[in-house]
């Protein structure tokens, strides 16, 4: 893994940021698909909200679904139920067309999380995500809070699904 040196912020901590991992980093198999750690960045905002008043920095952990045919053929699938649904949107009205199929990141993506750990035994939540989108149909990300401590020099992110 290649990691950088953290800036020198104003509170005095160094820690590193890894900023690639190997290629496929396969960390999971989820809904019969590879799943591989896509990076984390230790320094990402996080909005305060009803479950965390706190707002300031947390940590995005992020993930991708392996590419392949399987991933083709369900995305394909998908825009075909897609297509359908928009049909019977039109043609019939929201109501009656249903639920928008889900798309299949999603199914394979969500599952997938981290357990948190530092050296200073800081307790880590999730507090928010996102999984698959248009333009991110196999990417996954999941903010966990709080922001590392000034002291910790070791954050280990273990694989959770």
């Amino acid at each position: 893994m290649n990691q950088v040196e953290r800036p020198f912020n104003p509170y005095g901590a160094r820690m590193s940021i890894i900023v690639s991992a190997p290629a496929n980093l396969i960390v999971a198999t989820s809904d019969g698909i590879d799943v591989r750690f896509a990076g984390v960045d230790l320094d990402t905002d996080v909005m305060p909200s009803p479950t965390y008043r706190g707002g300031g920095k947390g940590i995005r952990i992020s993930f991708e679904g392996v590419r392949g045919p399987e991933t083709q053929e369900r995305d394909v699938a998908f825009l075909r139920a897609r297509a359908a649904w928009v049909d019977r949107t039109k043609a019939h009205g929201e109501e009656a067309a249903g639920d928008m199929p889900t798309m299949p990141g999603d199914l394979a993506l969500s599952p997938v999380k981290a357990i948190v750990v530092d050296d200073m035994g800081t307790e880590y939540r999730l507090e928010s995500g996102r999984v698959a989108g248009d333009g991110t149909e196999w990417s996954a990300s999941w903010v966990y809070v709080p922001e590392p401590p000034v002291g910790a020099q070791r954050l280990q992110l273990q694989h959770a699904q």
